[in-house]
């Protein structure tokens, strides 16, 4: 039997789980549109074809279709049971009730015409954050495991779970809110909105981190609006108290108003909004940032609005601080909570911060932490699917990385009905097959030698925000201005982005130092080592770290392959990575995106290696 996972707010899409694997639609990457949302009327008229697309790619009968109960209200295609449970039925999100009772529930599928043409199947509604749980945990291969997801915010102003993973049972064990913290996610989300426009552009915020320096006199203040001082009062084992001294005479100002420091809430909008919707909660903290902050020493910083702003990157960088501080603490005191765990399964969009990730791999807390690609809300309907799903619906842990068979579950690259070489030659492009795997690989890797820039597509399209090596832009590290020909010249993007290395397992401990075995997929940070700091100048980001991928030849004999042909050329095993996109724009999935973006840039070829095909 298989079951179909769907996700009705932004990043919305929908997943099918079944023995023999996944299969996820993002629906960014198939209309074309940055964290498309359940509302969009493109998604309303496609998501019936999903739904199709996803049933005959099952190996069996779908029985259960499981939707994520957050949702945009402007959707036009919801279920109307989903918006019965949400909008009416207390008990399903009653402070302080059974959280076992109120994270699966099965629903009427009464007047949902999505239901039309699948048949006898039962539809069962997820919880947001148990969602996320059950796709960190049931994508990890573990049997046991510390389940923790993090995010900015579902429905009932709720930002958190924690769940304990025990073979095929995954138990919710304790919940988060944004009135008393952890804000994680929903402080980050609106620095980065004031900074860079969009509560979307958290991974902008913390690669312009590293431009920064921590202020220590902001430090505490900052803290103080992630996890107000009552409820780290409340709770020491998992808040650490902050020394009231340091906030003492602290303030926030938001537009005239500003906001003393209460030392009864232990907070600043905290008292004011105790009486306050979950609505209201969650625009108070993840929409606006302070327009001033008053430190205890009396100094008044004003925030500006632009990345170029000094403020705005120490900002950066004491929030990135104080997120680590607080997160490595809070999961070190759920751990004593619940001891008995040496794997930590992490999901939410908290945990797309691969320096804050690194700092719980390096806690000694645990000896794995598994963070799933698709860990963003473009991960709810698969994990929606997973929680509903029977045991046998579920894949069994892979042979190789657990992450491997997540990770290229979006789907092949979509190619006109002529084929790829047909289609490279109606745009004008010239095209070269090679006979051999080796004679490919030889010639790309010339390419890059000689200092130019591939589009590499292959096999399976990555699930989340992070390209992997299959819709990737691919430039050798060898030569100064690599990094910015790929990330500025052909992208758009801003100078302070950092870019990734791709690099054979095998040799990476000559080149970086860190979490070396977490590095499968670009979701932790290491560091590279001083001695190579020079060679390695364009991979190497501002504060010395770099968002790595390794590879093996077992599970990507060809990309391997490539970074030993290359270095054979110019002494070093290590591309550029960086995703395939033009600025603003989704990950391609797209042949013919791909054949423009080659016309519109300075991309220099795109290479389609199960054909051995190069455009040029």
């Amino acid at each position: 039997m298989a079951t179909i996972g769907m996700h009705f707010g932004h990043d919305a899409g929908a997943a099918l789980t079944q023995a023999s694997g996944y299969h996820v639609i993002e629906a960014e990457r198939r209309l074309g549109l940055r964290h498309v949302c359940g509302g969009n009327e493109r998604f309303a008229r496609t998501a019936a074809d999903w739904l199709a697309e996803l049933r005959d790619r099952a190996d069996s009968p779908v029985t259960r279709v499981a939707v994520a109960d957050w949702y945009t209200p402007v959707c036009r295609v919801l279920p109307p049971a989903l918006v019965d449970l949400v909008g009416k039925d207390a008990w399903w999100a009653r402070p302080g009730g059974n959280l076992l009772d109120a994270v699966v529930r099965p629903v009427d599928l009464a007047d949902w015409p999505l239901a039309d043409g699948l048949g006898d199947v039962e539809l069962t509604v997820v919880r947001h954050h148990y969602a996320h749980a059950a796709l960190a945990y049931y994508t990890s291969g573990a049997r046991k495991a510390l389940v923790i997801a993090l995010d900015g915010t579902g429905n009932y102003a709720e930002n958190g779970m924690v769940c304990l993973g025990e073979g095929d049972r995954l138990t919710p064990v304790l919940s988060f809110t944004n009135r008393s913290g952890p804000r994680f996610g929903l402080v980050y989300e609106a620095l980065a909105r004031r900074v860079h426009g969009s509560q979307f552009d958290t991974g902008k915020l913390l690669g312009l981190s590293a431009t920064g320096e921590t202020d220590p006199a902001l430090l505490p203040v900052l803290r103080a609006m992630l996890v107000p001082q009552g409820a780290r009062t409340r709770s020491p084992d998992l808040y650490e108290p902050l020394d009231e001294a340091a906030l003492a005479g602290t303030a926030l100002r938001y537009n005239d108003s500003w906001w003393e420091y209460d030392p009864d809430s232990g907070g600043y909008l905290d008292a004011g909004l105790a009486d306050s919707s979950d609505d209201d909660v969650v625009h108070s903290y993840g929409s606006v940032f302070p327009d001033e902050i008053r430190t205890a020493d009396g100094r008044r910083t004003e925030v500006g609005h632009s990345p170029d702003d000094r403020v705005c990157r120490d900002l950066a960088a004491t929030l990135q601080e104080a997120v680590e501080r607080d997160l490595v603490h809070l999961v070190t005191g759920v751990s004593s909570r619940f001891p008995g765990y040496s794997t930590l399964c992490y999901a939410g969009g908290c945990a797309l911060n691969i320096t804050a990730n690194s700092a719980l791999v390096q806690s000694g807390q645990f000896t794995r932490v598994h963070v799933p690609t698709c860990c963003d809300d473009s991960g709810i309907a698969l994990g929606a699917a997973l929680a509903a799903a029977d045991p046998s619906e579920r894949p069994a842990p892979a042979d190789g990385p657990a992450a491997y068979r997540l990770a290229y579950a979006g789907g092949a690259l979509a190619v006109a009905d002529d084929g790829a070489r047909s289609s490279a030659l109606r745009a004008g492009r010239a095209v070269q097959t090679w006979p051999t795997q080796e004679a490919f690989v030889e010639a790309v890797a010339r390419l890059l030698a000689d200092r130019k820039c591939v589009a590499w597509l292959e096999g399976g399209m990555e699930t989340g925000p992070r390209a992997l090596g299959h819709r990737s832009l691919l430039v050798s590290a060898h030569w100064p201005g690599a990094r910015q020909y790929v990330s500025q010249t052909i992208k758009g993007r801003e100078w302070f982005r950092p870019v990734a290395p791709l690099c054979p397992a095998e040799d990476a401990e000559r080149y970086f130092a860190g979490p070396l075995d977490h590095t499968d997929t670009m979701l932790f940070a290491v560091r590279v080592r001083p001695e190579r700091a020079e060679l390695l100048g364009e991979v190497r980001h501002i504060d010395g770290t770099a968002r790595l991928q390794t590879v093996r030849a077992a599970t990507h004999p060809l990309l391997h392959g490539l970074c030993r042909a290359v270095g054979a050329r110019t002494g070093l095993p290590v591309l550029i990575n960086t995703s395939a996109n033009g600025g603003g724009r989704p990950i391609l999935n797209h042949l013919d995106d791909a054949l423009r973006l080659l016309a519109g840039t300075a991309l220099d070829a795109v290479v389609l290696p199960e054909q051995r095909l190069v455009v040029e």
